[in-house]
């Protein structure tokens, strides 16, 4: 049975028991992760992203891509696969490219995978859900920051008007594209979105008698965490921004490959009645996930505005770090000049 049809049938089975929207962390653990990242956002981000109604936006979008599910067969199935991915024991996507070393692109990756009788869509591709959010993002505060120059250095008041109105426009595709893209980040740290042990230990060898009873997963992202972890506990948790000095591919195998190593310390509390019972290790287990979460969906944000410096935009392209200067004028460019 397909890994989307095991996930259908364990959802059918408590959708319910619980809210609608309790999948990947639950609304309540999405929702930490979002507005905690944009509240830690250090002094050089821009002043739009850390208001309060910034931060309540972030939270929200942060559910939303498990709200659009049962949006249609055609949207469903291409969208599922983006929230988890199989990590094999032997760090291999399904015995295919490694975790360390996955293709540059879906089509790519997809190609990798059909080679061992497997695709993207059974495997999962959430490296990809992040590193195109992340690649987004950065586009989106280059467009800002030619706008906010464009304003400053503009020739007239009716080309400052245009900046000034083209900024507004990409403040709201800020918000609204880092809200999604911070769901599938938030997914990235929860053990079982990165493993072939995603609901039970399956039927893989297992020596130490890990549990197969479906419905782990849902129960520990959504129910448990709802009733467990709290914004201040996890806020509490949360380390300073680390800068990888690396590029976006590499921290997302890296920070998939941190989360993958939670999979069998999860399976062990789990086993030890931890979620059953919420005890102070399961507690803390949840805590610490969520926290991770939010931890490197800021990182990732810094590090998307700090790229964004060297984009280039419009058409033809100008050099942001140019407008910046005021030695390059956008307007046309922005426009299109086609």
């Amino acid at each position: 049975m397909t890994r989307n049809k095991l996930r259908l049938l364990a959802t059918a089975s408590v959708l319910a028991l619980i809210p609608a929207q309790a999948l990947a962390w639950g609304a309540s653990g999405h929702r930490i992760i979002g507005v905690l990242a944009v509240k830690s956002l250090p002094a050089e981000l821009p002043d739009f992203l850390k208001t309060d109604s910034a931060v309540w936006q972030v939270g929200e979008l942060a559910r939303e891509p498990d709200r659009w599910r049962g949006s249609g067969p055609a949207h469903d199935a291409e969208r599922d696969p983006g929230h988890y991915v199989d990590i094999s024991d032997d760090q291999t996507i399904l015995g295919g490219p490694k975790l360390s070393a996955l293709p540059t692109t879906r089509v790519d990756y997809d190609t990798a995978l059909r080679a061992v009788g497997v695709t993207q869509y059974k495997a999962g591709y959430l490296p990809y859900s992040i590193i195109d959010g992340y690649q987004q993002l950065k586009t989106d505060f280059a467009y800002w920051r030619v706008d906010v120059a464009g304003a400053k250095f503009a020739k007239s008041d009716d080309a400052r008007a245009w900046f000034e109105k083209d900024r507004a426009l990409h403040e709201a595709l800020v918000i609204r594209d880092l809200g999604v893209w911070a769901h599938f980040v938030g997914d990235a740290s929860q053990p079982m979105h990165v493993s072939v042990h995603y609901d039970g230990w399956g039927e893989l060898p297992n020596p130490q008698g890990f549990s197969n009873h479906k419905g782990i997963h849902i129960h520990f992202e959504g129910a448990f965490v709802r009733a467990n972890v709290s914004e201040a506990d996890v806020a509490a948790q949360m380390t300073p921004y680390a800068d990888c000095a690396c590029t976006i591919e590499a921290r997302t195998a890296h920070y998939l490959a941190a989360t993958n190593a939670q999979v069998i310390p999860f399976y062990t509390l789990e086993k030890a009645g931890a979620f059953a019972t919420a005890t102070p290790e399961g507690k803390a287990f949840a805590t610490e996930r969520v926290a991770a979460g939010a931890d490197q969906l800021r990182d990732m944000i810094i590090d998307a505005w700090h790229a964004s410096s060297d984009a280039r935009v419009g058409y033809p392209q100008v050099a942001v770090k140019d407008v910046e200067a005021g030695t390059a004028d956008a307007l046309g460019a922005l426009q299109g000049e086609d």
